[in-house]
């Protein structure tokens, strides 16, 4: 009899943690940079290459503008990128110092000027813009001394959780 019983208990205990038990939801690992690529009166250029560099790794990615002037370079890995935007008829336009970190996706609208194609329009990327409006979600990226410095008495990673 006891040994039902216990049985019993033991499956009952494992059926209700099945209930408190969810899943993790899946963390992207890469980010992306989109955008649209216009002329100075804001018309799109369609068929502009695009070519993304990763500044520590040498990597480039291309796409090319669809009809409304739009492209999207997705699947980067967190880190540097450099931006070129060409097309003919118009200068080149240089962006340099793009950081890209997982899950996010920043915007880089390539405005060309009309000319030669040697001629490069070269833009610094150094400010980040403090409200993402192309995206719904909210994140913080922490460093990790800043994991390092939370109160957490038994460095627990659970415990962080909770916190």
């Amino acid at each position: 009899m006891n040994k039902v019983r216990v049985y019993v208990v033991v499956l009952s205990l494992l059926a209700c943690t099945d209930l408190f038990i969810t899943q993790a939801s899946s963390q992207a690992v890469y980010g992306s940079i989109f955008g649209t690529v216009t002329d100075k009166t804001g018309a799109a250029i369609p068929g502009a290459k695009v070519t993304v560099t990763d500044e520590a790794k040498g990597t480039v990615f291309t796409a090319t503008s669809n009809g409304t002037g739009d492209y999207a370079v997705p699947h980067l890995i967190p880190d540097v990128y450099d931006i070129k935007a060409e097309a003919k008829g118009f200068q080149a336009f240089v962006t340099t110092g793009v950081r890209v970190e997982a899950d996010t996706a920043p915007r880089i609208d390539p405005i060309l000027q009309v000319g030669t194609e040697s001629t490069t329009v070269q833009v610094s990327a150094d400010a980040v813009p403090l409200l993402q409006t192309d995206r719904s979600d909210v994140a913080t990226i922490f460093s990790q001394q800043e994991v390092k410095d939370l109160p957490i008495e038994d460095e627990n990673f659970t415990n962080l959780q909770l916190l």
